[in-house]
This record gives structure tokens, C-alpha cells and sequence, in this order.
């Protein structure tokens, strides 16, 4: 009679309960691994952009800073009208064969004396037919005084010529190197400015209104600058025809005419 094999309990294997539950854990242990990696993968996405788009914005608001540095605080400045492209003011036959220009500023006791001595000997020009005269005021004199004066004459007799014209400016430009205040002083108040204004045949609010709040200051400012970004280096300069005098005395000028061809 055969003997039957005994019924042994089985052995533990891999389908048993604690496999099965160490199976979830590290399936769960594995999911939460993706998980914040993904997460991770996101934040750094997330700074990259983050990066890029400050980068994107600095550059931005470097090239405007370098457009405004280069562009300058006057060059969107509106001129007074009558001037010309550089900033004169022309008298004279306009088909004159010889222009000579006068780069002066208001506070330049230098042009004052050069106003006083070759003052009948510009007239002629401009009444003449061979040599039209441009005078190009600047200001760049502002240290001779406390208030700025130099800057406030620019600025008041481009308000004459803006609201008179020509012939007014140009008594203007005589009566403030008439006036001219000595160097180191506060300079002719606005309140004078107006008052020589209405000399010159110039008066009302909208001149004074331009006076007092230096309508045209950034144009002083820009034909300022312009005018020492070429060959003036100091007032009075002298140009015939776009060449620089080798001086401003009288007989500087006439021989430079004779010798142009002019008289």
C-alpha cells in the first residue's frame, strides 16, 4: 500500500501578501520620483523663461538708454522761427555771392567790442548786394553770471524773433549787447528782458510768457552744442562762406571779402 506524499503548507513566494504590498510601495515610491521630477523639470523651464525674459527686457532698456544718451536733451528742439538749418539769423541779398557769419554770444564782452567797432561795416554788408551777414547766436557763457544770463538772452531774443521777425530781432540783438551786464553779475532780470523786448517793437503776454519760461531752452541748449561740434572754439568766430577768419578785426574781415572777390 503506497504511502501518500504529506500536505506541506506552501512556500512564501513572490505572489505572497508582503510581496505584493512591497510591489506598491515601489510603485508608488517610483510615481512620486516621476512626479517631482517633472515638477522639477517645470521650475527650471520656468526660470529659463523667467531668465530669458529679463535679459530680453534689460536689452530693451539698454538700447533706449543708449538712443536717448546718444540723441541728447535738445535735439528734438523746436528753433524759433526765421533761423536757418544751423541756427542763424541771414541778412542781406539772398542771392549774395559771400555770406560771413558771426558766431557771438549776449555775455561776451569780446563781441560787444566787436559789435561797436565793426557795426557800420556790417550794416553795409547787409545793405549792400555781395555779402549777405548771418549772425548765429550761442550761450555758452552761463558760468559768467549766477542766473544763467547768458542761456536767458538766447532764449529771450528767440522769443523776439519768433513773435516779431527779422528786423525786430535785430534791434534786439543790438539793445542787449547795448545793456550787456558785466561778467560775474546776476545778470539782466527776465523783467528787463521783457522790457527791452517791447523796445524793440515786441510786446504782449505771449512774449513775455516766452521769456519768463524760457520757451526755447532746449534749443539754446542744441545750437549751442552744434556750433562747438563744428570749428567755434570761443566767440566772436568769423566764417566766409564756411571758412574760418584767422581773427574778427576789421581789416581781417575786409581783406577776407577782397580777396573772395567781394568789396
Amino acid at each position: 500500500m503506497s504511502k501518500k506524499t504529506p500536505q506541506l503548507p506552501p512556500i512564501p513566494g513572490p505572489d505572497d501578501g508582503a510581496s505584493r504590498q512591497s510591489k506598491a510601495d515601489r510603485r508608488a515610491a517610483a510615481a512620486a520620483l516621476m512626479r517631482e521630477q517633472k515638477r522639477r523639470a517645470r521650475r527650471r523651464a520656468l526660470v529659463v523663461q523667467t531668465a530669458v525674459g529679463a535679459l530680453v527686457v534689460a536689452a530693451v532698456v539698454g538700447i533706449t538708454l543708449v538712443v536717448l544718451d546718444r540723441r541728447g536733451p535738445g535735439d528734438d528742439a523746436t528753433p524759433p522761427a526765421g533761423v536757418t538749418a544751423d541756427g542763424a539769423i541771414r541778412f542781406g541779398a539772398e542771392d549774395a555771392p559771400l555770406t560771413l557769419q558771426a558766431v557771438e554770444d549776449f555775455q561776451c564782452p569780446v563781441c560787444q567790442q566787436f559789435e561797436e567797432v565793426n557795426g557800420d561795416l556790417l550794416q553795409g554788408y547787409r545793405e549792400g548786394d555781395q555779402v549777405a551777414v548771418e549772425y548765429r547766436p550761442i550761450a555758452f557763457l552761463d558760468r559768467a553770471s549766477s542766473t544763467e544770463y547768458s542761456s536767458r538772452a538766447l532764449n529771450a531774443s528767440a522769443c523776439v524773433l519768433d513773435e516779431g521777425g527779422k528786423d525786430a530781432w535785430l534791434t534786439y540783438h543790438g539793445l542787449l549787447f547795448d545793456n550787456q551786464p558785466e561778467e560775474g553779475t546776476d545778470g539782466l532780470p527776465d523783467s528787463d528782458l521783457v522790457d527791452l523786448a517791447g523796445e524793440a517793437g515786441v510786446s504782449g503776454e505771449d512774449v513775455e510768457s516766452c521769456i519768463e519760461d524760457r520757451r526755447f531752452g532746449d534749443w539754446v541748449e542744441q545750437t549751442t552744442d552744434a556750433a562747438f561740434d563744428g570749428d567755434v572754439t570761443g566767440t566772436p568766430t568769423l566764417f566766409l562762406n564756411g571758412e574760418k577768419l584767422d581773427g574778427f578785426a576789421t581789416e581781417t574781415i575786409t581783406q577776407a571779402v577782397a580777396d573772395a572777390g567781394g568789396s
